[in-house]
């Protein structure tokens, strides 16, 4: 069974569509969710918990995200970018725990992260940028993928002795609607974001990024994702940060304020803080 978790059932039902072309037998589920909601998360995991036809999760795939996006508030008053990528996939897989540690060993968590995570660290003492002035919509964007990572690090930690593994994925540059707020920007003002953003993540101006690591298909972009998701021989290996299918520990790519442990219990109870919930996992 496939369970797909989103605001649409119109948009999903595309993605169910084409599982049914590919083989017919396979069971699908859709449970309504905007993460950008407490309750509307909650609710959702409430529905994945009373579902008998859910006995266990096997894999757990955290793929939603916003990017780049002017600043807003949720209605639970919190920072959008923080609690769409960050806090509500947060709450709903610490909500449906109990059917993932239902399968035991082999289970695993793909969290999908970004290489944005390296514009910025998590900002513990202004989290949601209300210091006056302080917003910027990359440097939300990093923070909300650094905090993936920390908690894919927590998870890790919490989880190893039950032999589940948690993977945090950059799945490459893609053209999806991730970048719809980012298309509405231009002129110079855009262009001086994005310039700003491609020094501090990869090094080098965007031309030559553009150049150097052209943006992936959709299909190629899954790849990262789906060995996370499912080679069993990936379980050999250390670490917990993937780009172009590997894992890698290299700092170039992934950086300390992303996988300190500290820094990542120092995260997990900032996020029990700011959902105003805590998880004993």
């Amino acid at each position: 069974m496939i369970i797909l978790v989103g605001r649409s059932l119109a948009k999903a039902q595309v993605t169910i569509d084409a599982i049914k072309k590919v083989n017919s037998s396979v069971k699908t589920k859709f449970v309504e969710a905007d993460l950008a909601s407490f309750k509307s998360v909650r609710k959702a995991a409430e529905t994945i918990l009373d579902d008998a036809e859910i006995t266990k999760i096997d894999v757990l795939i955290n793929n939603a995200a916003v990017m780049a996006c002017p600043f807003t508030f949720t209605e639970d008053k919190l920072e959008l970018q923080l609690q769409a990528n960050h806090l509500g996939h947060f709450v709903l897989t610490n909500k449906i725990m109990p059917k993932i540690l239902a399968v035991g060993p082999g289970a695993r968590l793909v969290l999908l992260t970004s290489s944005g995570h390296r514009y910025t660290g998590v900002r513990f003492e202004d989290p949601n940028f209300t210091e006056p002035g302080s917003y910027k919509e990359f440097a939300a964007y990093g923070q909300s993928k650094s905090a993936v990572i920390l908690y894919a690090v927590e998870l890790n930690k919490r989880l190893a002795p039950r032999g589940i593994r948690a993977f945090a994925v950059h799945p490459g540059s893609i053209s999806t609607n991730l970048q719809d707020h980012v298309k509405q920007l231009s002129g110079a003002e855009g262009l001086a974001m994005f310039e700003e953003a491609s020094l501090k993540i990869m090094g080098r101006p965007m031309a030559e990024q553009n150049a150097a690591d052209p943006w992936k298909t959709l299909q190629q972009g899954c790849g990262t994702t789906v060995r996370a998701a499912l080679d069993p021989e990936l379980l050999k290996e250390e670490g917990i940060y993937m780009q172009d299918t590997n894992l890698t520990t290299d700092p170039k790519w992934i950086k300390e304020w992303a996988t300190d442990p500290a820094l990542a219990e120092k995260m997990w109870k900032l996020s029990e803080e700011l959902v105003g919930e805590k998880f004993d996992i």
